[in-house]
């Protein structure tokens, strides 16, 4: 993950986007996908709250377990949109 991220624990990681104006959270499946869960403006709020981290976190955890046959098929039903493949 190139720039400035910082790792929330978890699988979650908080990076900053946009000069540092916004800031977008990623759980990331054993290091072979980065999945964009949320996106802010950090005028709007000051942080993510725990509740919510928490919530992260077990998103990051459900893609963890995910096989890649799950994760082909919710780009499928377009439950995720790619946005970047290296292929």
């Amino acid at each position: 993950m190139q720039g400035q991220a910082d790792d929330l624990g978890g699988g979650v990681y908080k990076k900053r986007l946009n000069d540092n104006m916004h800031r977008s959270i990623i759980v990331a499946k054993a290091g072979r996908y980065c999945v964009y869960a949320y996106l802010d403006a950090k005028k709007d709020r000051e942080s993510i709250a725990p509740d919510e981290l928490a919530a992260f976190k077990k998103l990051a955890k459900d893609y963890g377990s995910a096989s890649d046959a799950m994760i082909a098929a919710l780009l499928t039903d377009e439950e995720l949109l790619e946005i970047c493949h290296d292929d």
